[in-house]
């Protein structure tokens, strides 16, 4: 199992949406989100989004520009995109009814942009929900919430 010592906090919004589409209680969202299959869906969802975003350059907007050392030492300009490593890493895990985004421990440096004394390079987040996940997410839950009916 990974340290969760680097951890970030995914808040789901539109679960209001989720409980309008069905009339459920909030119960029963919570008792979905809670769910080994519920988690494993999003987090499946959320690990190819995320290899998506490194693909893209950086999503919603794009990473800013490799600086012209680092070019020339990668011979590439596309930032996050080496060897595959990161890339490679990106997974999740379930435990105890919580969903855990893993990757290499240096991921850490490019996903924020606060505290980052060590970074000598701008924040390039790779996780996030985007727009384009939220509603798979938002059917997600809802179709596992169904089932607790």
């Amino acid at each position: 199992m990974s340290d969760y010592n680097n951890t970030i906090k995914v808040q789901l919004i539109g679960l209001d949406e989720a409980r309008a589409r069905l009339s459920l209680a909030p119960k029963h969202i919570e008792e979905a989100l809670r769910e080994k299959k519920t988690l494993d869906e999003i987090g499946t969802v959320l690990v190819a989004s995320a290899v998506k975003t490194i693909a893209a350059g950086g999503r919603p907007s794009l990473y800013k520009p490799l600086a012209a050392s680092t070019i020339a030492r990668k011979k590439s300009s596309k930032p996050l995109i080496d060897k595959g490593t990161l890339r490679e890493s990106l997974d999740y895990e379930t435990n105890d009814g919580n969903l855990y985004l893993t990757s290499v421990d240096y991921l850490k440096y490019h996903q924020f942009e606060e505290d980052r004394t060590k970074a000598k390079f701008p924040a390039r987040p790779v996780w996030g929900v985007q727009d384009e996940d939220h509603e798979e997410i938002i059917d997600i839950i809802v179709t596992n919430a169904q089932k607790n009916l």
